[in-house]
């Protein structure tokens, strides 16, 4: 972002007046700061965002070139400029005849929904375990999740950490005769996931089950999951232009479509769809990605704010704060721009938070009495997902209540029981969650965190960051396997030292 107009934002945000203010000065602020689209409201009225920083802000977005970047986006051209490349996760749900890669991206995505049918419909198949890390477990994991209603198939379950634990704890009480694995990696050489894929193997061949027969993946390399053993019609294919963070439309999804089936999540790509249309058409100013984008961004970068809680006032979207997570702080989470300078602000908060309303039990305390502001995102569904509409009210009712007290607060002269308010939150409300519903949503997300890239200056679409602990790893597990620790491993020697001699002694 401009030098100039950075500086015209951060001294306009720093005379924003209190929300109080605000209200009282312009009665239709409610009307004019909530913006609909696709069955989804986004009310960010009690964001720290005049209507003088809303103007400048949509300025900044104009001389940003946030509609010619997502044009090019869309195009296909490289926006991932460190490796060259296009970032292309909306050909996943676009229609086949708009592209080579949809096209191609469509017919991979067939022969998923054909294999989740014949899994779906095995009477032998009870259990379909995925196993995957990051972007190959965070998405599916959190849609099966939300979409649980919808569930008709198999029990889906999900391995991602390489603690043993979490391997056997998934396959508890399954027998390898009625269950399949689906080993999600897209360079099919993660070591969390392919030390679990052999564990698993293993367990299979234990139990006197053809594996082969069980196994699948999907992966952006085939030919090393074949390799590995995986027969070439159980591999599903995505391409690199698709980072895994954005996967979740892609073969990716397979763990999803078995649990939903291929109508349900035709379902959720058309929703995706649906967003990916309104981003790439919409007015800046109505545009609800770009509207995110940039309550984020003014929240991270002119109020500094380091932290943002997301808290789905849904049970069903529990893993949704989770899924952020990487979303948003492994694509932003940088301090150089594209062009290597550093980075002269704030970039991705961290991103944290728990449903809705066991959160309020936990660590609302903070949030209105804190020395500290976190802004809150909260999302709910109007329509009510359990058996029992009356509770429902009491869920939303304590929502709406959470982002009135976090606005306004309440003074009292006992100083223990005053609230000092002006904090900010936004509400996203679904009309009701729907594999449709869902699908648009994820993709708001997708789009704000690539228009906050943008306006910050920095790709959202590389990981590198992930890479050096990986790597220095695999020196320590080398260590430990030659029970030598005068390797170069200087800072950590003495704890390296102490674990091979408690594990000596176990």
């Amino acid at each position: 972002m401009n030098a100039d107009v950075l500086a015209q934002l951060q001294a306009t945000a720093r005379t924003v007046p209190t929300l109080t203010n605000m209200f009282a000065a312009t009665p239709s602020r409610s009307h004019d700061f909530t913006f609909d689209a696709l069955g989804l409201r986004v009310d960010v009225s009690r964001q720290l965002i005049s209507p003088q920083m809303w103007s400048e802000l949509l300025v900044a977005a104009d001389k940003c070139e946030i509609r010619l970047q997502i044009d090019k986006m869309f195009a296909g051209e490289p926006v991932n400029v460190t490796e060259d490349r296009p970032a292309l996760h909306v050909a996943l749900r676009a229609d086949a005849a708009t592209s080579a890669e949809a096209s191609w991206a469509s017919a991979e995505m067939e022969r998923a929904m054909k294999c989740a049918h014949r899994l779906r419909t095995n009477s032998e198949i009870h259990t379909v375990v995925n196993i995957g890390i990051g972007g190959s477990d965070l998405g599916p994991a959190m849609a099966v999740r939300a979409l649980r209603t919808f569930s008709d198939g198999p029990d889906v379950r999900f391995v991602s950490n390489v603690d043993a634990a979490d391997f056997d704890h998934a396959l508890h009480g399954l027998n390898p005769r009625n269950t399949s694995f689906i080993v999600s990696s897209k360079t099919f050489t993660t070591s969390e996931t392919m030390h679990n894929a052999a564990r698993a193997r293993q367990w299979m061949l234990d139990g006197g089950v053809s594996w082969k027969d069980r196994f699948f993946a999907s992966t952006a390399r085939p030919s090393i999951a074949m390799e590995w053993g995986i027969q070439p019609e159980h591999c599903f294919e995505f391409k690199e232009w698709v980072g895994g963070r954005y996967s979740v439309s892609s073969v990716i999804g397979l763990p999803l479509i078995c649990a939903i089936g291929p109508e349900a999540f035709s379902e959720f790509l058309l929703g995706m769809r649906d967003m990916d249309q309104h981003v790439a058409t919409s007015e800046l100013q109505q545009n609800l990605a770009v509207v995110h984008a940039l309550v984020w961004f003014a929240n991270a970068v002119l109020h500094q704010f380091p932290t943002v809680a997301v808290v789905p006032y849904s049970h069903d979207l529990a893993r949704l704060p989770a899924y952020l997570q990487q979303l948003v702080m492994e694509s932003n989470g940088k301090s150089v721009t594209t062009d290597g300078a550093p980075v002269a602000t704030a970039t991705s908060p961290v991103v944290w938070g728990e449903p809705g309303t066991n959160g309020q039990h936990a660590f609302f305390q903070m949030l209105h009495q804190g020395s500290q502001v976190v802004p809150v995102e909260f999302v709910g569904t109007a329509a009510p997902l359990g058996t029992d509409s009356s509770a429902h009210d009491v869920l939303v009712a304590n929502m709406l209540a959470q982002a009135e007290a976090l606005a306004v607060g309440d003074v009292n002269e006992n100083s223990h029981k005053n609230f000092p308010g002006n904090r900010p939150s936004t509400v996203i409300m679904l009309e009701e969650l729907t594999p449709r519903s869902l699908g648009a949503l994820l993709s708001m997300y997708e789009h704000s965190t690539a228009i906050q890239g943008w306006l910050l200056g920095v790709n959202s679409f590389d990981q590198f960051g992930v890479e050096l602990g990986k790597t220095i790893a695999g020196s320590v597990l080398k260590s430990m396997t030659d029970a030598n620790t005068s390797s170069g491993l200087t800072v950590t020697h003495p704890l390296l030292e102490w674990y091979l001699q408690k594990r000596k002694n176990n």
